[in-house]
C-alpha cells in the first residue's frame, strides 16, 4: 500500500500541534519534517516554513525557536544560495517570519548566505533570544 503524503498545511499545523504537546498521535509529524529537512525535496521544504509562517494562531516562542533551528535552518544550510533571496522577502513581510529567522544558528551556512540572515536579523525588533547575538 502506497503512503500518501499529506499536504504542507496538514503537515506544518499538525508538527507544531505535536511540538506544543507532545501528543505521540501527532509524532509522526515530525518525522515528516525531519526527512524534509535531510533529504529535501527543497521546494517542499520552502513551501512547509512558509506554511508555518501563514499559520492563523501565533506558535509558543519555544515552538518558534525549534522551527527555526530546523526546517528554516536546514533549507538555508542545504540550499541557501537558492532560497535566501526568498526568506528574506518573506521576513520583511511577516514579524513571524522575521522572528523565525532570528532563531538560525550559522551551522554549515554559506558565508554569504549568513552574512545576509545576520544583517537582516539585526534589524528585527523582538529577536526569539531577546538579544540578537550576531
Amino acid at each position: 500500500m502506497q503512503r500518501t503524503e499529506p499536504s504542507i498545511s496538514d503537515l506544518a499545523s499538525t508538527y507544531v500541534a505535536y511540538l506544543q504537546s507532545k501528543d505521540e498521535a501527532l509524532q509522526w509529524s515530525s518525522f515528516e519534517v525531519l526527512d524534509l529537512c535531510m533529504d529535501g525535496p527543497w521546494d517542499r521544504l520552502w513551501q512547509l516554513v512558509q506554511a508555518f509562517v501563514l499559520l492563523p494562531d501565533e506558535p509558543e516562542p519555544v515552538v518558534l525557536a525549534t522551527i527555526a533551528a530546523g526546517p528554516l535552518e536546514d533549507l538555508l544550510a542545504k540550499a541557501g544560495p537558492d532560497y535566501i533571496s526568498a526568506v528574506e522577502n518573506l521576513a520583511i513581510s511577516s514579524p513571524r517570519a522575521a522572528r523565525m529567522l532570528t532563531g538560525v544558528w550559522k551551522s554549515s551556512i554559506e558565508p554569504d548566505v549568513w552574512g545576509r540572515v545576520v544583517k537582516f536579523c539585526r534589524t528585527v525588533p523582538d529577536p526569539l533570544d531577546g538579544t540578537y547575538a550576531y
